[in-house]
């Protein structure tokens, strides 16, 4: 190994660290019992030179600073509390505060939600703007062709391809050097339907302090419903909500068409739930237990001594473990820390099954898992859709999300929003559907601005392919109404139905004097970001579409610091609508 151009031999990781080089593991070692800013500068603790701790505090919030994530994360936060995509980003801010120059990140975005990781890419380029090398470890496709300039690929600890320039390689040849094999891409299967089959899981405006705040959603027998939000939203607290791990406030759960009371783990079980947690090193593995009993912990919470019957549960594992391309032999490794994530997550998936639940919570079950572990997991969840499990999916990658589910109920700061059939929407749609409403209460003023100036009622709407999403509305009660705000409807059960479909730039005045006029909102770079729309009655006052126009574009003008417009006339569509 060459560092600098210099032969060198590191003993402990103390001469690394001395050396320049820092790395982010993809699983988190973290002080639990120290605040943020401390573990930031962890490092520094072992170095010789004595540093004042005002001095380590304002290194590790320059850290934070210097990724963008100063928002996300405080500094006097008890580590324990950090969700693990907050514990990732304390992770990078130590490299960060380290200084090295030469940067190892092991599957930083496994954790991290688009956005997230968007931010966290800025950040990479201006590290390698300023000098810093990179080595970048993923199995994100397109995050090694967005971020790398030249690629290795290692297969059971081989290197099978160095230094090869990204630009010389597609998806398709970099797949197969990976695997050793062509991996069939990631496309959503036909989805079935399942709408008038027993209802397996249903919430009801379920509430456990202080991230999930109102949750109502229902999973069908033979479905996959996805759980979309971006980190922060709730998603993973809700599901150990619903497994007893964490309090439930109010609301109500049925499992099986029974009311349930979540309390802990091994009841959710007995009612007919199975779970994967998030994290599986923190919340998943005994180091110290072998894989095969660390895969019948499951099986030790349904009772003792005689009744376990150890041998009854062999068969089963060893026929998930066929299912799940675990090889059999694998199973009596003595430590599971033998396996690669991706095998780990493997075992996690047995024991998940292993009391045949009824409804399977899984969340994000690929995080760090290689491209042939994927496209195993992924067969191996639509087959067990196809024989009437119930799957909740959880994933902060929108792309699996999207091609696993067969409906997307999306989550913002712990509340659902509707929900959307997965082959209606796309990324960006759902990333739209997600975002942390921060930005709710200016929309609210804005709106109401608006419905205030022409006595209507105005509303953000968002299309996401036939249907539509209202994230805000303000104004009088009308009939008939806009959307709820909060509510996914398809557009044409909507009162801006030919609004959306229309070709002309004009109010539309119907003929029992409602007026109706939907105006497209983009930013800066194009993209459509929206639909204002506004509703009223005629005898209240006339709308006239250029003063719209003009009012809501001053309007604009002053809302996120100007990034929105509104589309040309000619591309904006208004008309008609019918019931709300």
């Amino acid at each position: 190994m060459f560092v600098n151009g210099k032969a060198t031999a590191f003993t402990r990781p103390r001469d690394a660290i001395e050396a320049g080089i820092g790395i982010v593991m993809q699983e988190t070692s973290l002080a639990d019992e120290l605040p943020v800013w401390e573990n930031i500068i962890l490092p520094h603790y072992g170095s010789k030179e004595k540093i004042p701790a005002s001095e380590l505090r304002a290194k590790a919030e320059a850290a934070i600073h210097r990724l963008d994530f100063a928002d996300d994360v405080s500094l006097d936060q008890p580590t324990f509390q950090l969700s693990s995509a907050q514990r990732q980003i304390v992770e990078i801010a130590r490299i960060v505060a380290l200084g090295s120059r030469i940067i190892i990140l092991d599957e930083p975005t496994a954790a991290l939600s688009p956005s997230e990781s968007a931010r966290l890419f800025s950040v990479m380029d201006s590290l390698r703007d300023d000098g810093h090398g990179l080595i970048f470890v993923s199995h994100r496709l397109e995050e090694i062709f967005a971020m790398t300039d030249r690629i290795t690929v290692l297969r059971d600890g081989v290197s099978v391809g160095s230094d090869i320039p990204t630009s010389e390689l597609d998806q398709a040849s970099l797949v197969q050097l990976m695997v050793g094999r062509a991996v069939e891409s990631l496309q959503a299967g036909e989805i079935p339907y399942t709408a008038e089959n027993p209802v397996l899981l249903h919430l009801n405006e379920v509430r456990a302090a202080p991230v999930v705040k109102n949750v109502t959603l229902n999973v069908h027998q033979g479905e996959i419903v996805g759980l979309g939000g971006l980190v922060g939203a709730g998603r993973s607290e809700l599901a150990e909500a619903i497994m007893g791990v964490r309090r439930l406030d109010t609301g109500t759960i049925k499992v099986l068409g029974e009311p349930y009371m979540p309390t802990n783990p091994a009841a959710a079980g007995a009612a007919g739930l199975g779970f994967l947690p998030e994290d599986r090193r923190r919340q998943s593995i005994i180091p110290d237990f072998s894989v095969r009993e660390n895969i019948l912990l499951t099986h030790l919470s349904q009772g003792s001594g005689q009744k376990l019957r150890y041998v009854d549960r062999r068969d089963r594992i060893a026929e998930i473990a066929d299912l799940i391309e675990l090889p059999r032999d694998r199973l009596d490794e003595s430590s599971i820390f033998n396996f690669s994530g991706g095998m780990q997550q493997k075992a996690l998936i047995i024991r998940s099954l292993l009391m045949n639940p009824k409804v399977l919570i899984l969340d994000e079950p690929t995080k760090g898992v290689d491209i042939g572990s994927r496209a195993t997991i992924y067969s191996l969840l639509r087959k067990l859709a196809a024989d009437g499990m119930a799957i909740l999916l959880i994933s902060s990658d929108f792309e699996e999300l999207l091609a696993l589910s067969h409906r997307i109920v999306p989550i913002s700061d712990g509340r659902t929003i509707g929900s959307v059939p997965a082959s209606s929407i796309d990324e960006e749609q759902l990333t739209l559907m997600c975002a942390p409403r921060s930005s709710l209460g200016r929309q609210e003023v804005l709106l109401s601005n608006i419905a205030a100036h022409f006595e209507v009622q105005a509303a953000w709407l968002i299309r996401a392919g036939a249907r539509v999403l209202c994230l805000a509305r303000q104004g009088h009660v009308i009939a008939p109404n806009l959307p709820e705000p909060g509510s996914v409807q398809p557009d044409g059960e909507t009162s801006i139905a030919m609004a959306l479909a229309a070709g002309s730039s004009e109010v539309f005045i119907e003929e029992d004097d409602h007026q109706s006029v939907v105006l497209k909102i983009k930013n800066q770079r194009g993209h459509s970001v929206g639909l204002i729309a506004l509703a009223g009655k005629t005898h209240a006052r006339p709308m006239k579409y250029d003063e719209v126009v003009e009012f809501v574009s001053k309007s604009l003008s002053e809302f996120e610091e100007g990034q929105l417009r509104v589309t040309s006339s000619s591309d904006t569509k208004s008309s008609q609508g019918s019931d709300a």
